[in-house]
């Protein structure tokens, strides 16, 4: 199963309104691009966005809800909000699915200190097993109910724990991955999703 970082404003992810390269491809090499979901497959003609000729106006319209479902989160998120209405191109990176399971299983083990001292950035890197990234500097990840259902973390934290937590041989690729998406992340300012 592929896994993709899409970096994204929220609202753009909801409604589909956007392009993955994987797409592209596809038509490129005059192939019908197909989506299976609950209601069968249904084709997407060139250039129609994943979510279809709607989601753009579906975008515009969930904006406002969302800016209110944002207001609600923990850490001091709503200080630091980025721009939802952000017409910036999305951007797009694929990651191994074995290599990226051992660096989520490792972000998930306990942290285990020396005489009580733990080495800095240990303590962020639960931030690197979240599925929803925001571009925001808060401490501990949080579980985000709505718009979405995800763990988040931190853009800023997760990068420092990728820098400075000796990730395991079977992890590495995926940590280069993911650094790279949360760069583009956090230069950016908009959320990186992880969709699978």
């Amino acid at each position: 199963m592929a896994i993709d970082f899409m970096i994204m404003p929220i609202s753009r992810y909801i409604v589909g309104d956007f392009i993955t390269p994987v797409m592209r491809s596809a038509w490129e090499s005059g192939v019908p691009y197909c989506v299976i979901g609950p209601e069968g497959e249904r084709q997407l003609p060139e250039g129609l966005p994943f979510g279809g000729l709607a989601a753009p106006a579906r975008r515009a319209s969930v904006i406002a809800m969302l800016a209110e479902d944002l207001q609600q989160l923990p850490s001091g998120v709503p200080n630091q909000l980025w721009d939802e209405n952000s017409d910036a191109d999305p951007q797009f990176h694929r990651v191994d699915p074995a290599s990226y399971e051992a660096l989520v299983e490792e972000a998930r083990k306990p942290v285990k200190s020396f005489l009580g001292i733990r080495k800095r950035g240990d303590g962020h890197r639960a931030h690197v097993a979240a599925t929803l990234f925001l571009p925001c500097d808060f401490d501990a990840p949080f579980k985000m109910v709505t718009p979405l259902q995800r763990l988040t973390g931190s853009t800023f934290r997760a990068m420092d724990a990728l820098d400075r937590v000796r990730w395991p041989a079977n992890a590495k690729a995926a940590a280069e991955s993911l650094r790279a998406a949360l760069m583009n992340s956090w230069e950016s300012k908009v959320p990186m999703i992880v969709d699978w």
